[in-house]
């Protein structure tokens, strides 16, 4: 099949070379992920003078919970580059930075698990010192900010940046994760003292939008699909299992197109009256579905719209933290949006959410899919 990815402008796997010393520390990670007992994404190997093996006898908990707080410091580093992006619109909005937020305060969760982890450990324990009083920094301060009125737009632009700057000793804390896992010793400093010593890191630029072109007239075909976690994906059944949700005055409609898919199946018509400044003000969800902790998770959708636009696509937990985010591209011929995802809590109440704010442009989806990557 002959199709048009379109490439994601922020995700946590495609910054990991900037946080982790490029290739070599994000095999490890992998490997420490595989010792946790859990179904993990194979990693391509590599020459043994490129990556150094974890410590033999490492207790199997602390490599898992070092492993946790790498993927967990990666995660924040591209929380960093949306809010940053969140705060350069203009104006910007107060919901869509409160999103980020929430993301930030989802994977702190799992990061101070982690870190408590380690502080039980002899030879990690000032390692995970420092990472709870990292992590429990960050979460007063989102937590400070999601406190105020969602009208209070400069409040929530002063929680970003300050969140922005206090990720500044990531890449020095990253260093002291990897050393620890292939049993290396050293100095280890406070956060404080490497946020002193280490000038803050450039987060990842934010890419330019991509100009959708128009792909070759050869679709996915209408059997034989990947099973999906998420009901009704190609809109079969009507648009059971998926509801609209409007906010802040929005006004917008869900309608089913029997022969309106990419291959002339079914397809989901999302038409909007009224649009809505923040992204998440105009939401088509999901039935819940269950995401299991450490796996790799691939989500792949087909879209068009009447108009270029952005599309985002949000993994949404009940309590309205956001386990993962990515802002796509949609043209105006169908095209293929996938990514991938490592999830890094067990969640049984996942919502995947496609976010259809600032943008007035009708948009038809199909083949919705959600599911355990192969490898």
């Amino acid at each position: 099949m002959n199709t048009r990815r379109l490439g994601d402008l922020s995700s946590p796997e495609s910054i990991a070379s900037a946080l982790i010393g490029l290739l070599a520390v994000g095999l490890i990670a992998a490997q420490a992920l595989a010792g946790m007992g859990e179904p993990t994404t194979p990693v391509p190997s590599v020459g043994p003078s490129a990556v150094p093996s974890a410590a033999p006898t490492m207790d199997p908990e602390i490599r898992r919970a070092l492993a946790t707080a790498l993927l967990v410091n990666q995660s924040l580093a591209s929380r960093g580059a949306a809010l940053e992006s969140a705060i350069s619109v203009e104006p910007p909005v107060a919901l869509d930075i409160a999103d980020h937020l929430r993301s930030v305060n989802a994977d702190l969760t799992a990061g101070k698990q982690a870190a408590d982890r380690l502080r039980l450990g002899d030879e990690t324990a000032d390692l995970g010192a420092d990472l709870a009083t990292f992590y429990d920094g960050l979460m007063a301060r989102t937590t400070e900010t999601l406190g105020n009125s969602i009208r209070n737009t400069d409040a929530y632009v002063e929680g970003a940046r300050a969140i922005i700057d206090m990720l500044a000793p990531l890449p020095a804390l990253n260093d002291r994760i990897a050393d620890a896992l292939v049993g290396r010793s050293g100095a280890t400093p406070s956060p404080s003292q490497s946020a002193a010593a280490t000038p803050p890191p450039t987060l990842p630029p934010t890419l330019p939008p991509a100009t959708p072109s128009v792909p070759p007239q050869s679709f996915p075909p209408p059997s034989g699909a990947p099973v999906s976690l998420v009901f009704n994906p190609g809109f079969e059944d009507g648009v059971n299992g998926w509801q609209l949700q409007l906010t802040d005055g929005a006004r917008a409609t869900l309608a089913h197109e029997p022969l309106g898919g990419p291959d002339r199946s079914a397809a989901a018509r999302v038409d909007i009256t009224t649009g809505s400044p923040a992204r998440s003000g105009i939401a088509l969800m999901s039935e819940v579905f269950s995401l299991s902790r450490g796996e790799t998770y691939v989500v792949d959708l087909w879209v068009k719209s009447t108009a270029a636009r952005e599309v985002s696509v949000r993994l949404v937990a009940p309590s309205g933290q956001v386990t993962a985010s990515r802002v796509l591209q949609a043209g105006t011929t169908w095209s293929e949006i996938s990514f991938d995802v490592t999830h890094l809590a067990a969640d049984p109440n996942v919502q995947l959410s496609l976010d259809l704010g600032r943008s007035d442009a009708t948009v038809w989806f199909d083949n919705i899919v959600v599911r355990k990557s192969s490898g």
